[in-house]
């Protein structure tokens, strides 16, 4: 692993692979680069791949100084290393985060968003947004009760787990690095906004963007699409956590040698 410095002295931990055009990895809740490296080495093939762990987790530095902001920071960070744009691949929480870099006009090339985490537009925008808040409130009230497991499983609760299936997460290698790294849900939920399809900051991204969607995310994906200039939409059989590296690169690499 390779390691930078941040503004406010946070080591930021990532893994270089490949060779070819950048493309950086934002991963999403609870999630550190263990679980995109298989990813990350699909995509080497084709890539110069950077494939970090956000502040606070993994083995990047434990910072009190956690924010939108300085998230922000960090990814420009790893964007910045070079004087050449970056393809940058965000998913869940990390596809939000890549949505605010791209808007604040980071030198990004393209943009990949992989199983966006937002609510619609529509006639129940208030009742989403009232509830992504209360969701929110329950997670910090959790997390400042020191009560990690407990704010884990209620972020998972509407998964589509069982009881058993839960348990058995909680319990599992995974399921024990989410609850040490659970508290950077409170930074996740700020970056959602009010955790619905964020058309101010869509609307000012000006490069070709691609969503990963399954089909129970499709109308996440077309919600989205009104907003941004030049998207497409590729659909996948399953969520990009459970799909395989090779069903998430190809369409990737067939978007980015369209648009050479």
């Amino acid at each position: 692993m390779r390691e930078l410095k941040s503004k406010d002295n946070t080591s930021i931990c990532y893994e270089r692979l490949g060779s070819g055009p950048g493309l950086v990895i934002v991963g999403g809740s609870l999630a550190d680069h263990h679980m995109y490296h298989p990813l990350a080495e699909e995509l080497s093939k084709s890539f110069t791949v950077y494939n970090y762990d956000r502040r606070n987790r993994g083995i990047s530095g434990v910072s009190k100084n956690h924010s939108v902001d300085t998230e922000l920071e960090d990814l420009e960070m790893l964007i910045s290393q070079d004087s050449t744009p970056k393809v940058v691949y965000g998913h869940s929480a990390g596809a939000a985060l890549a949505i605010r870099a791209a808007a604040h006009g980071m030198n990004i090339h393209k943009l990949i968003l992989a199983d966006l985490p937002f609510s619609l537009l529509d006639e129940n925008k208030a009742l989403s947004a009232e509830n992504h808040e209360k969701e929110y409130q329950a997670i910090k009230e959790l997390i400042n009760q020191d009560d990690k497991e407990g704010a884990v499983r209620f972020f998972v609760k509407d998964f589509g787990m069982s009881k058993e299936e839960l348990d058995g997460f909680i319990s599992s290698d995974g399921g024990q690095a989410a609850i040490e790294i659970s508290p950077t849900l409170i930074i996740d939920y700020k970056i959602l906004g009010d955790g619905l399809t964020p058309a101010d900051l869509l609307e000012r991204i000006k490069v070709a963007t691609l969503t990963l969607t399954s089909d129970y995310g499709l109308a996440s994906s077309q919600d989205a699409a009104k907003y941004l200039r030049d998207c497409s939409i590729h659909r996948l059989e399953s969520p990009t956590h459970m799909a395989s590296p090779i069903d998430i690169a190809k369409p990737i690499i067939d978007f980015m040698n369209a648009r050479l």
